[in-house]
């Protein structure tokens, strides 16, 4: 049901009410009551899983997959799949639309408080007001509401990817699409990943460092610094030279740039201080380990979590 509908079905007994009481107050020259029929209505608003600067939307390239996309722009994975009703394997394809903001239905921003437009007219035409029978419609039909607009907004969106499968494309999503839901398990100790000394800390701010800078030699191994699943490895985004993620569980992300040469391909289950990559130049002016720790989306300080040397 519109809300135009309802409105009229609303509408319809309490004109019939006023113009019955205004003939009644005409027939004995008194003032036809005036009633205020006003109703509270809330304009819809945008959710969004991030802050204001994130785009609308982003478009999934070869190669990207929502634990890249969401590091790009540092969101929290999890929302950021909720928000675009993607399944807990977290399969996304090339072409497919990501947004960043989604727009609520506006039946559910749309307040009708039905029990104190009743409320006045009683009052107006000095008609008793039985408060639990003005409650309990107001109640079932406002729920009936909502009811109506949750049933229409949890249908899946057909994505650009399935359309394309039911009109028997022949393109095949590459493989890095896609991930495995892995909820891992609780990280007793954190590792570093390379044996060398801080050459740039982390630091806050739009364009602070969001992770730390090791030295290491041309060649040297770098190891995950906790068990997890691979969720991407490649080098998509910028600045981060040939990048490998790793989801250690539903909280925490590790990450590890500027890489020469990786080992381990994307849904492999690494442990903690398993060889991953060879340190390398790949993005970066010199051979260096770039090393983050992401929890729930947003980077914090990885010595905070390392052991001290």
């Amino acid at each position: 049901m519109n809300r135009r509908s309802y409105a009229v079905r609303l509408f319809r007994p309490l004109t019939y009410a006023l113009v019955t009481a205004g003939l009644f107050a005409c027939g004995h020259h008194v003032p036809a009551p005036v009633v205020n029929l006003s109703y509270d209505y809330n304009p819809p608003s945008n959710q969004q899983v991030a802050d204001e600067n994130l785009p609308e939307f982003h478009l999934v390239e070869e190669g990207d997959t929502l634990f890249s996309i969401a590091w790009r722009y540092g969101v929290d994975y999890r929302e950021l799949a909720d928000l675009n009703r993607i399944d807990n394997d977290y399969r996304i394809y090339p072409g497919q639309k990501l947004n960043f903001a989604l727009q609520q239905s506006v039946v559910e921003q749309a307040s009708f408080d039905e029990s104190k437009l009743k409320r006045a007219v009683f009052q107006a035409l000095n008609l008793p007001i039985q408060e639990s029978k003005i409650a309990d419609s107001n109640n079932s039909k406002s729920s009936k509401v909502r009811a109506h607009s949750q049933q229409k907004s949890n249908k899946p969106v057909e994505s650009v990817a399935q359309v394309k499968k039911s009109s028997k494309s022949t393109r095949q999503a590459p493989k890095s699409s896609g991930n495995a839901h892995y909820s891992g398990v609780k990280i007793a100790r954190w590792h570093w990943p390379v044996k060398g000394s801080i050459i740039d800390g982390f630091s806050d701010g739009l364009y602070g460092n969001k992770g730390v800078d090791i030295s290491g030699r041309p060649g040297e191994a770098v190891r995950a610094a906790a068990q997890g699943r691979v969720v991407y490895r490649g080098n998509a985004l910028k600045g981060y030279g040939n990048l490998i993620i790793v989801k250690h569980n539903d909280d925490f992300l590790s990450a590890y740039a500027h890489n020469s040469k990786i080992h381990v391909k994307e849904n492999e289950i690494v442990k903690a201080g398993q060889v991953i990559a060879d340190i390398g130049n790949s993005g970066a002016d010199q051979s260096k380990l770039h090393f983050e720790i992401r929890y729930r989306g947003k980077p914090v300080d990885p010595i905070k979590y390392l052991p001290k040397l």
